[in-house]
C-alpha cells in the first residue's frame, strides 16, 4: 500500500494542497483519506501538452491514456492492505489496450497487443517488425510466478536492497522538500467542489536545491527558473474525484509551453483477478524470449 501512495501522491499531486483554515485543511485531508477508505479503487490518467513546439507531442498523446485498479483481497480498506494489494495497470493507444499489467497475490501477468502501436505518429518501428513480434506475443497472457521472480532477484538481492533504501531515503527528502512548499502555498476553493492552488518553479526548485547539492556534492544553486505549476483537487463532499498537475515554463526560444496530467478517481467494487489460461514463463522460455528480443 505505501508504493501504491507514493504512485498516488505524484499522479495525484494536488493532494497535498495547504489550507488557509484549519476546517478547509481538514476537508481536504479526509478527501485525501477517502482514496484507501474503501476495498476498491480505480484512476484514470490522462496527459495533455499544448503552447509553443507542442504540436508534434500532442497528436502522440492524444490518443494516450493510462488505467489503474487497486483491490485489497481482504475486503478491508486499501489503506490497511500494506503490500498485499491486487492491482493492474492498462496502458491504452488510440483506445485500445496496449499493454496489461496485473500483480495478483505477487505474482505478475502480462499481456501485450502491439498492433495498436501502428496508430503512434513517428514511431520508428517496421510494420513488418510490429507483426513478428505480435505473432510471438501478442494477445496473449504470460505469468511470471513469484517463486521465479524471487530467483532472478535473488543474486543482487542485499546489493538491491542497499541501493533501493538510499534511493527511498533521498526521494523521502525530495519529496518532504517539494510538500514544505506546496503546504506553504494558500490554496482556493474550486466552485464545484475541490481546491487549486499556484506556484512558481523557482519555489520547488529552491527547496529540493539543498538535496541536490548533498547527492552531486555541489555548492552550485538552481539560477534562474522560470515558470509555475497549478494543482488542483476536485471532490464530491469530503470524496477526492480527481487531481491534475499542470506546468508552465518557456520551450527554449519558442515562447511558453503547457504540460498537464489529469487523473479521475472511482470506487467500483471492480475486482481484480488473476488471467485464465496464462502461459507460465519458465527460466528456459524467458531466455528464449530475451534470444528472440535481441
Amino acid at each position: 500500500m505505501r508504493r501504491l501512495l507514493v504512485v498516488l501522491g505524484v499522479v495525484v499531486a494536488s493532494l497535498g494542497l495547504s489550507a488557509c483554515g484549519s476546517s478547509t485543511k481538514a476537508t481536504i485531508n479526509e478527501s485525501v483519506a477517502s482514496l484507501g477508505a474503501s476495498t476498491y479503487l480505480q484512476i484514470h490518467l490522462t496527459g495533455a501538452v499544448s503552447g509553443a513546439g507542442m504540436a508534434s507531442a500532442q497528436k502522440v498523446l492524444k490518443g494516450m491514456s493510462v488505467d489503474m485498479r487497486y483491490q485489497n483481497p481482504s475486503g478491508g480498506p486499501l489503506s490497511q492492505a500494506n503490500d498485499k494489494v491486487n492491482g493492474e495497470v492498462v496502458f491504452n493507444v488510440a483506445g485500445q489496450a496496449f499493454a496489461d499489467i496485473r500483480v495478483v497475490d505477487s505474482n505478475v501477468y502480462l499481456k501485450v497487443d502491439l498492433s495498436s502501436l501502428t496508430s503512434i505518429p513517428g514511431l520508428n518501428v517496421t510494420p513488418a517488425q510490429l507483426a513478428s513480434a505480435q505473432l510471438l506475443l501478442g494477445g496473449r497472457w504470460f505469468e511470471l510466478s513469484k517463486d521465479l521472480l524471487t530467483s532472478l532477484a535473488a543474486p543482487s538481492a542485499a546489493a538491491s536492497k542497499a541501493r533501493a533504501a538510499a534511493n527511498q531515503a533521498v526521494a523521502r527528502r525530495v519529496i518532504d522538500a517539494i510538500v514544505g512548499v506546496i503546504d506553504s502555498t494558500p490554496a482556493k476553493a474550486l466552485s464545484g467542489g475541490g481546491y487549486s492552488e499556484t506556484g512558481t518553479l523557482k519555489s520547488i526548485a529552491d527547496a529540493v536545491a539543498p538535496t541536490i547539492q548533498s547527492i552531486t556534492h555541489s555548492t552550485k544553486g538552481p539560477g534562474s527558473v522560470k515558470g509555475t505549476y497549478t494543482l488542483t483537487l476536485t471532490t464530491s463532499g469530503t470524496t477526492a474525484t480527481g487531481a491534475s498537475i499542470s506546468i508552465t515554463a518557456p520551450n527554449g526560444s519558442k515562447g511558453d509551453a503547457t504540460v498537464s496530467l489529469s487523473a479521475t478517481v472511482a470506487h467500483a467494487n471492480d475486482a481484480v483477478a488473476a488471467p485464465s489460461g496464462a502461459t507460465l514463463i519458465t527460466p528456459a522460455l524467458l531466455k528464449m524470449f530475451q534470444s528472440s528480443a535481441g
